[in-house]
Formats: C-alpha cells, sequence, structure tokens
C-alpha cells in the first residue's frame, strides 16, 4: 500500500530558466541564462545584479547617444544589448558557462563578444580559470597544438582554402589571451574539454563569424588542475 504521506507532499517546483526584454523607442535589451544557473541563489542573484547594471549601463549610454545626435543634426539609430548564457558542462562541484553577447550602438553592422563564467558551488562564488589550475600557461601549453590545427581546419572548411601560418592574423593562430576560455564537459563524467572561443576579427574577418574549438584535455593539463577542483576534470581521449 503507497504511503499517503508521501503520496500527499507538494511536489517542489524545478528552476526554470530566467528570460528578461526589454524594449523602448531607444534601445532593445535582452538578458537570459539557463535554468541550471537559476536553481543556484547566489548565481541567479549575481546575474540579476549584472543584468540590472547592464540595462541601467544601456539606458544612460541611449540618452546621450540620443543627446548628440540631436546636437551635430544626424539621426540616430536605435541601440541593442542582447546577452545569452548557456551550460558548457557542470558537475557537483563546478558549474561552467559562456555569455554570447550581442550589441549594436548605431554603427554599420553590430557586434558580437563572448564571457566566461565559472561558478564554484562549494564555495558559493565565481572563480577565474587562472583558479581552477597551479599555473593557466604551463596548463594551456600541452594543448596548443591541438587548438591551431582545429582552428585551421574550421579555416580551411569555411574558406575553402589552404591556411598557412603567416603574420596576418587573419591566418596566424591567436594567442590565448585573445580568446575567451571555459571548461567543457562532453559528457557526464566531468570536465573533459576545454572551449577556446575566438569572437569575431580575432581569428577571421567579421563575416566568418566566431570560431569556438572544443579540445581535449591530455593528462599533462589534467596535473595542473588545484586539488580542490581535480574531481572536476578527466582526462579526455583524442
Amino acid at each position: 500500500m503507497p504511503d499517503t504521506a508521501d503520496a500527499a507532499a507538494p511536489k517542489v517546483a524545478q528552476p526554470a530558466p530566467v528570460s528578461f526584454e526589454r524594449e523602448t523607442k531607444s534601445f532593445a535589451f535582452t538578458y537570459a541564462y539557463p535554468a541550471q544557473a537559476a536553481a543556484l541563489p547566489g548565481l541567479a542573484a549575481m546575474l540579476d545584479a549584472e543584468r540590472d547594471k547592464a540595462l541601467s549601463d544601456l539606458d544612460t549610454q541611449t540618452a546621450e547617444a540620443q543627446k548628440d545626435a540631436s546636437d551635430n543634426g544626424y539621426p540616430f539609430n536605435p541601440h541593442m544589448l542582447g546577452v545569452t548564457w548557456r551550460v558548457t558542462g557542470e558537475n557537483d562541484v563546478l558549474l561552467a558557462m559562456v555569455a554570447e553577447i550581442s550589441s549594436y550602438s548605431g554603427g554599420a553592422h553590430g557586434n558580437t563578444g563572448y564571457e566566461a563564467l565559472i561558478w564554484d558551488k562549494l564555495g558559493n562564488r565565481r572563480v577565474a580559470l587562472e583558479a581552477i589550475f597551479t599555473d593557466l600557461a604551463a596548463a594551456l601549453e600541452p594543448m596548443r597544438q591541438d587548438y591551431c590545427d582545429a582552428l585551421n581546419a574550421d579555416r580551411r572548411e569555411r574558406r575553402g582554402e589552404f591556411v598557412a601560418e603567416a603574420d596576418d592574423i587573419f591566418n596566424a593562430c591567436p594567442p590565448f589571451s585573445d580568446l575567451v576560455l571555459v571548461p567543457y564537459a562532453g559528457g557526464d563524467s566531468g570536465f573533459d574539454r576545454i572551449m577556446f572561443i575566438a569572437a569575431p576579427y580575432v581569428a577571421g574577418p567579421y563575416v566568418e563569424g566566431a570560431y569556438e574549438n572544443s579540445i581535449a584535455i591530455p593528462t599533462a593539463t589534467l596535473d595542473k588542475v588545484k586539488s580542490e577542483y581535480r574531481s572536476a576534470f578527466i582526462a579526455s581521449e583524442r
């Protein structure tokens, strides 16, 4: 016979994705983050605060741009800012996300940028990628050639031609300092890859868009993960 107390227990509502929109005659603003982030109160509060600040800043900037356009006799084009977070991996220790940030401020075309976010669940705080490793530069160096090879393969596919290393920034392999890096989980066992994101203009002209390459974490990189985060990562088969 079923336990009537258990049967009568109310169901706990699961967090839902959060999406916010605001549109005026001067600007359009959107901000969204997934349910996994909404389920962590500290992270959700931080994202909500960042959303409110971004909206306030956009309101101020567009008011200034409108005044400047009026004072100087040229037309004002409404501005736009959109921030969309997506999860790149999660386990009991860390949640990793990346945001695509689309903006337009009246020019010939808009811009697209990216931001990484790593949330330490046990510490209830945001941590930088540098805080995950004992030496980030040394940890990433074993992945350098794999990244450059993957990027050039994508360039060949998009351009239909061979890409050689050259002084031209759109042919050279960009330094990691020009990229957005975030841990990536290809399965349910842990973070087994690092995603390297090159925004438009970093690895190719604007028309080619962004380049995203997730590279398997080798043992040499895994050895540089700090002990408190070691259980969140696994080496990946190449």
